[in-house]
């Protein structure tokens, strides 16, 4: 989200609507990109657990490295979130901080020399952070809600959640039962589904079932019915067929796609589940939600082809804007293909 960091206090404060969740128990590096036309920007972020950071720091770094090694980075700010016991002071020694000097160093050592780290107990109104690198150095946090970064975030329909657990619970599966009972039907419908990959006819009447529940899935609608299900799942975990239904109208239709893809994968068992993982996946990566992306691709194979390369992608912060015509493009090739309609060759 390129919106411009005026102060630390801002960049602290953004920092849930950048992720799409309150962190707690973490460093976060944000990098500030410098433009042509001379201003900046926020560029590439990245989150790390305090216990992935004490046991592989310079993993950690390596990782933040590649990320942004290529950008024109102006500072590195670091955020390192951890609450405070209720008696400690502003004068209080910082937490971690020989972690905080190692990830300094290696920083350094890969070329990032405007660096700095502050401590914040947590992101709430109001909080007063401190920094590691100058002791004089200190601000207190505005409403995290009224930040640009939050105003742009729910303007384009994101949602904050108050943690990242919280955002993984929408990886909550239907009862053991019940997803046993449709197990074997959706095997039986993914067989069905391809060999309707080889009968445009067949293709056209399964991508329009999968279409009108998209479209009502924008309307607040998921299938309820078991036949449904199955059929629906069989389809989006069909290749040809995903492939063909990643390129949506707009943001709204995106997040309707998403939502119904994982209302399928509830009632899903492996492999299929991890297949519409992959699916749910990709369209939380190109709608902006990075961190929605990473959760769900934890739920999915990531020997697949598009699982592998959408990981690669959130590893190396690829934003959605360089890649989304190309996803566009290949997903319409796909449909066409399936309809038995002639390719459209790049102008």
């Amino acid at each position: 989200m390129p919106l411009a960091l005026a102060s630390t206090s801002l960049a602290v404060a953004s920092i849930p609507a950048l992720i799409g969740f309150i962190p707690d128990d973490s460093l976060v590096l944000i990098t500030t990109l410098t433009n042509d036309d001379g201003t900046a920007t926020t560029g590439p972020l990245t989150r790390i657990d305090l216990s992935q950071l004490t046991a592989h720091g310079e993993d950690c770094v390596r990782q933040f490295n590649r990320q942004c090694a290529d950008l024109p980075v102006l500072c590195v700010t670091g955020i390192l979130v951890r609450t405070l016991d209720e008696d400690a002071s502003s004068g209080e020694p910082l937490p971690m901080r020989p972690d905080v000097d190692t990830v300094v160093e290696l920083l350094t050592e890969h070329g990032f020399t405007d660096v700095d780290l502050v401590h914040i107990p947590a992101i709430t109104e109001g909080t007063r952070w401190r920094s590691y690198l100058d002791t004089d150095r200190t601000g207190v946090l505005p409403d995290p809600g009224t930040t640009p970064a939050a105003v742009a975030a729910v303007a384009t329909g994101h949602t904050i959640a108050g943690s990242r657990d919280h955002l993984a619970t929408r990886f909550t599966p239907a009862p053991g039962p019940l997803r046993a009972r449709l197990q074997s039907r959706i095997s039986d419908a993914v067989e069905s589904a391809a060999i309707d990959v080889r009968w445009h006819l067949a293709a056209h009447v399964r991508l329009d079932r999968a279409d009108a529940a998209i479209l009502a899935a924008a309307h607040g609608e998921l299938p309820t019915d078991d036949a449904a299900i199955v059929d629906l799942a069989a389809t989006f975990a069909t290749l040809p067929f995903r492939d063909a239904l990643l390129a949506v109208l707009d943001y709204a239709t995106r997040l309707a796609a998403e939502s119904l893809v994982l209302h399928l994968w509830r009632h899903s068992c492996d492999p299929v589940a991890t297949r519409l993982a992959t699916v749910v996946a990709m369209h939380a990566y190109l709608r902006g939600d990075g961190a929605g992306a990473r959760i769900a691709l934890e739920n999915a194979d990531l020997e697949q082809p598009l699982a592998l390369l959408l990981s690669r992608m959130l590893d190396h912060a690829v934003p959605p804007s360089k890649v989304h015509h190309v996803f566009q493009n290949a997903s319409a090739d796909a449909r066409r293909t399936l309809l038995g309609k002639p390719a459209v060759d790049p102008a």
